[in-house]
């Protein structure tokens, strides 16, 4: 497996309607990570909100859905476990 350094960022993001997050890297990376299972967790439960889920900002080293109940963020780290500081 790869391991990306701390200069990887996101370049875009784009929440699809199965739950799943098409992530496009600055290095030309592309993933798909799936948040499904995560839904269920209190910390990302408003996401089941499609409206809110929908309604994603991106930034270089986190994500954001801050338009449902509480602020809900993603760090680049928790997506890309292999993601190191060295």
């Amino acid at each position: 497996m790869e391991v990306l350094s701390v200069h990887t960022f996101f370049q875009s993001v784009t929440p699809k309607h199965d739950y799943t997050l098409s992530i496009i890297l600055e290095n030309g990376k592309e993933i798909e990570y799936s948040m499904e299972q995560l839904l269920n967790q209190l910390r990302f439960s408003s996401l089941k909100d499609m409206d809110v889920w929908m309604q994603l900002d991106v930034f270089p080293t986190h994500l954001e859905w801050n338009k449902g109940v509480y602020l809900v963020t993603l760090n680049i780290e928790e997506i890309i476990p292999d993601y190191t500081r060295s």
